[in-house]
């Protein structure tokens, strides 16, 4: 059987895929070849000292090197491909391999050039990235431990304030999505973490399950806080969503919260090694529809358990499997989320978010964080 060439154009800030395999964050676009067994980057001179230092490769070659045997007419609008090109005659390569997101542009001018270029259909383009290693695992628990704190920072702020006229105020300003928000960013920052659109939604916002939240925050509504903070040093996300409301949640909402409660603890009881993971989701979705929470069209719009139970988490926010209605099975070693939600207009949105790793005989939690609804 012929060994496949691989292929990557891309920054690793970006790509998913390159970052894995080279363990280097690269801010502009690189090339990645792997062919043989051996893992080539070929990069700009301005990261070649830190590459050949860092970088999980066989070997780091200058793109500049390469520019300089195009002839000095064409060497002004060269691009990528024109390198690729001068790569591959090197190698004797005639057929690469590039993921599904590889772009059209590249693919077209290779093809051009006579080069058989095919895509891997299934992601991510390094399938063993779905299964962590205890180094990944370990990197996606201190980023939980991170989320949890930055986390009790937000709690902190909503349980410690005072209500004015159906408001809330702390430090005698009026508290909003956009100042938690503020401090959230701002301490996973000092902690070495980026967070990018930090969930505080409130009231109906909370009813719309990725609207990050605008306003004031008010009295007795939900607050939906989803915090998703991805580490600059070893680029693993964390993701935890926790609801709370200042002030006493109607009736409704309690028992809303009971259910959201319920339907998290039964996936994570049914999470295990071979498990389909629509068998998981529809566990939930049968549970909600027996506590009569409804899903669907509700006054013109999609309303109570409008999405999947859980995806994987690592170097993506979002990657597979996907805990849904998909035909995604669950194998040792997979980190998913498990955070079900019901969401109806009238009273707010409910969700509650953990991570786990998923093993032979089960799952085990990696968050560590109280689930209280009233604060």
């Amino acid at each position: 059987m012929r060994e496949e060439t691989l292929l990557i154009i891309d920054s690793s800030e970006q790509n998913a895929d390159l970052l894995y395999r080279t363990g280097f964050f690269i801010p502009d676009p690189a090339i990645f070849v792997e062919h043989r067994k051996k893992k080539m980057l070929f990069l700009s001179d301005l990261e070649l000292e830190r590459a050949r230092k860092e970088a999980r490769v066989d070997v780091v070659f200058p793109l500049s090197e390469y520019r300089k045997r195009i002839s000095p007419k064409r060497r002004s609008k060269a691009g990528f491909t024109d390198i690729v090109d001068l790569i591959f005659k090197e190698y004797g390569i005639k057929r690469a391999v590039v993921p599904g997101r590889f772009p059209l542009k590249y693919a077209d001018e290779l093809r051009k050039l006579g080069y058989k270029i095919t895509y891997k259909k299934r992601e991510p383009f390094f399938e063993e990235r779905l299964k962590k290693t205890p180094r990944e695992v370990g990197y996606i628990r201190e980023a939980l431990r991170k989320t949890a704190r930055a986390m009790g920072i937000a709690i902190e702020m909503i349980a410690s304030s005072e209500v004015r006229k159906g408001r809330l105020f702390l430090g005698g300003k009026e508290l909003t999505s956009e100042r938690i928000k503020g401090e959230v960013n701002a301490e996973l920052s000092r902690m070495g973490y980026v967070a990018s659109h930090t969930i505080v939604a409130c009231g109906v916002h909370s009813s719309m399950p990725h609207h990050s939240g605008e306003g004031p925050i008010f009295v007795n509504q939900p607050i939906v806080i989803d915090i998703f903070p991805r580490s600059q040093k070893n680029g693993y996300f964390g993701d935890m969503t926790r609801t709370v409301v200042k002030g006493t949640p109607s009736a409704e909402l309690r028992r809303m919260y009971r259910a959201v409660l319920e339907g998290q603890r039964l996936a994570i009881s049914l999470i295990r090694d071979g498990v389909k993971a629509k068998e998981v989701h529809q566990a939930v979705v049968e549970l909600f529809k027996k506590l009569g929470f409804e899903t669907g069209n509700i006054d013109g719009k999609q309303q109570g358990f409008i999405h999947s139970t859980g995806h994987g988490l690592g170097l993506e926010i979002h990657e597979p499997p996907r805990i849904g209605p998909g035909d995604d099975v669950l194998h040792e070693g997979n980190v998913v989320t498990v955070e079900p939600g019901l969401y109806y207009e009238r009273l707010g949105g409910i969700r509650i978010e953990d991570v786990v790793v998923v093993k032979k005989d089960g799952c085990v939690n990696l968050t560590r964080y109280p689930k209280v609804f009233r604060v």
